[in-house]
Formats: C-alpha cells, sequence, structure tokens
C-alpha cells in the first residue's frame, strides 16, 4: 500500500495549501531590485540577509524551497490517491510487485 508523504503536504486528509502569490508592485519593487543586484554582483549573503529581513512583506511575491518542496510533496501525494482509488486488474502468469491493495490479479 502506498504511503503519502507528511513533511510539508497533509493531503488527502486535508485539501492542498493554497497560494496566493501577487506580482511584483511598487511596494516590493524596490526591495527585489536590491536583492537581484546583488545577486548579479555574487554578494548572495547579503542578498540572503535582505530577503530574510523582509521575508513578511516578500511571503507573497516570491516563491521559495519550503513552496517548491510543498508542492512536490503534494502533487507526489495526488499522484499515490489517484493510484490508489482506481482499481487496476492485471492478467499474468505471477502477481505484479506494483499491485496496490483492491486490485485484481488474475494468474493466466
Amino acid at each position: 500500500m502506498s504511503n503519502f508523504e507528511r513533511e510539508f503536504s497533509f493531503f488527502p486528509e486535508r485539501k492542498i495549501t493554497k497560494h496566493n502569490f501577487k506580482n511584483i508592485d511598487d511596494t516590493v519593487a524596490s526591495v527585489i531590485n536590491q536583492i537581484n543586484d546583488l545577486r548579479s554582483q555574487g554578494l548572495y549573503n547579503q542578498a540572503s540577509r535582505i530577503i530574510e529581513n523582509n521575508k513578511d512583506i516578500l511571503a507573497q511575491y516570491v516563491v521559495d524551497a519550503t513552496t517548491f518542496r510543498t508542492w512536490e510533496e503534494e502533487i507526489y501525494n495526488t499522484q499515490m490517491y489517484a493510484k490508489k482509488v482506481q482499481q487496476s486488474i492485471y492478467f499474468d502468469d505471477e502477481e505484479p510487485d506494483y499491485c496496490e491493495e483492491n486490485d485484481i490479479w488474475i494468474g493466466v
């Protein structure tokens, strides 16, 4: 039986996380430009500090690694859920390793 990932996602027990990202506007443009300028100069530690100091206002504008990880887990969990609710019938000499609970195997 398939196991769901639980570090960032609780689907199917809970709804998939909805993120309401915004396009960059005048409220954060100067901070974003400053970050991009520092990154283009290779000053990643300074850029990181600005991101950390402004994470409350940047959260709606910038996708971070945690968001990507959440999306990845929720896609994975959705795939596992879809496979679990779809019953499959296999016609093989031996039972396939990839059978899920409630699948049907008919030995030939």
